[in-house]
């Protein structure tokens, strides 16, 4: 029951800040954010996968529930990574709701370039 409200939080607070969501801010968090353990500009590994083109993109770890990464597995993953795979090896802080939705943005409009 609780992880069904986690969810359905995580959803309404998504759609709420995906409104305004800013693609270039997204990259700068992105950067800040992602970077230490992925690369954003390529498909090789860091120690986590490569993130270019991951909108999407089918995910690369397995047991991950999701068929493709879209807003919403995007979202659900980067709140929190360990209630989707309890045994990932990614850990990261919070990322605020804003956050995400820049970082999603961004990886939308790195999509879109191609």
């Amino acid at each position: 029951m609780l992880r069904a409200l986690l969810f359905t939080f995580c959803l309404l607070s998504f759609s709420l800040s995906a409104q305004a969501a800013d693609a270039a801010r997204g990259k700068v968090v992105a950067q800040v954010r992602c970077m230490p353990c992925h690369h954003l500009n390529t498909l090789l590994p860091g120690i986590g996968p490569g993130l270019k083109g991951i909108y999407g993109r089918a995910p690369s770890i397995s047991g991950i529930p999701f068929d493709v990464w879209d807003d919403t597995a995007l979202n659900v993953w980067l709140s929190n990574p360990r209630a989707v795979k309890p045994n990932t090896r990614m850990v990261l802080p919070p990322i605020a709701a804003r956050d995400r939705a820049d970082i999603i943005a961004w990886f939308k409009s790195v999509k879109d370039e191609k």
